[in-house]
């Protein structure tokens, strides 16, 4: 199995024909491993690390673990794997190791980046951790930056050579957009007015629901969306993002361009909750979201952001956003329309909307 992560970096299964270039990345990286990791005294041959492999293959197989050897332009170069995998209950624990000259330059945030996309779209897992002793800032800064959230500390956790040490856990679920149901009324009213404490008075891709009487109107209202006739209005499909039961924020795919959405509002507008911004959430949004346009039939949308929004331009270009134009508005603002070739989307990811609702 192989993950590509760069054009030159990337993970796959090992086989026993790897373990002498294995064993040798750690021979001469055993003093910088040693620190955190338990196995490095016992790994003193390559036919230890032929044994390892072979029962790496032996758990693959029952998808109880899922390790990937890490290659830099055909380099072995360190480790990443899924480990304690739970189909059941859809979670498991991240875990990995580097070479300490390749520290420094993103390559594990990435590579870890790839594996939890790998285990929400292919798994379809609900929930990965990483567990980190307290004092490796270095492996603590990873999912720290990838948008973990800590949940706990677990005193001695682990014993390294002796030293018992405490244990952080992070942990990151997987975002899922999902349509509004009657029972989400109190989580969607509270995301409601979290929007108006912070002084806002529109809830992008909500299809209006913070000017709504009533919670019950604006369900009934964005369900007729999806199939009644109106006069100057397109069908359109509005969700949640929502991560466990907290909504995160709102999407809404229109079905078809009017002449003002071809102009000014596109085939998709989106928003985030005001304390959940800058953690990546509108990236994964529209890309399920473009998923969700091919099963429509859509084959180019339209996303639309001013040009001076440089946190929705880049969500937009990360999703194979490709700029159009820019036109000035009569408030003077200036807006930038972006096409993304949903066909090339499907392409570059594999596939459309797993682990979306």
């Amino acid at each position: 199995m192989i993950l590509k992560v760069r054009d030159n970096l990337l993970m796959r299964s090992l086989s026993i024909n790897d373990a002498s270039e294995v064993y040798t990345v750690i021979d001469k990286n055993r003093v910088y491993l040693r620190k955190w990791l338990p196995w490095v005294d016992d790994t003193a041959s390559s036919a230890v690390v032929e044994n390892v492999i072979n029962n790496w293959e032996n758990q693959r197989e029952k998808s109880s673990d899922i390790v990937f050897g890490i290659f830099m332009d055909g380099k072995y170069i360190g480790n990443i794997g899924l480990h304690d995998i739970d189909l059941h209950n859809k979670k498991a624990i991240i875990g990995y190791w580097l070479a300490e000259a390749f520290q420094g330059n993103g390559i594990m945030t990435d590579c870890v980046r790839t594996l939890v996309k790998y285990a929400f779209d292919t798994l379809e897992l609900n929930t990965v951790s990483i567990h980190c002793a307290l004092g490796n800032n270095k492996s603590r800064a990873i999912p720290e930056r990838l948008g973990f959230i800590q949940s706990g500390i677990l005193k001695n956790g682990e014993t390294l050579y002796g030293i018992p040490h405490d244990m952080v856990i992070y942990s990151l679920d997987r975002l899922r957009l999902v349509f509004p149901t009657v029972d989400m009324e109190r989580e969607a009213l509270d995301y409601r007015q979290e929007h108006i404490d912070y002084g806002e008075t529109h809830i992008h891709g909500s299809g209006g629901f913070i000017k709504t009487e009533d919670y019950k109107s604006w369900l009934e209202k964005i369900t007729n969306a999806l199939t009644a006739i109106q006069t100057n209005w397109v069908n359109c499909s509005t969700y949640f993002a929502v991560i466990g039961n907290r909504i995160v924020g709102t999407i809404q795919i229109r079905h078809s361009l009017n002449e003002f959405l071809l102009g000014y509002g596109g085939h998709i507008g989106y928003g985030v909750r005001p304390s959940e911004r800058h953690k990546g959430y509108a990236t994964e949004m529209l890309r399920l979201a473009l998923g969700k346009c091919h099963e429509l039939g859509i084959e180019k949308a339209l996303v639309t952001c001013d040009n001076d929004n440089i946190g929705s331009m880049s969500t937009i270009i990360k999703n194979g956003g490709i700029l159009e134009n820019e036109v000035p508005q009569k408030d003077g603002t200036v807006l930038q329309r972006y096409w993304i070739n949903i066909a090339k989307f499907q392409e570059t990811t594999g596939k459309s909307n797993r682990g979306a609702l």
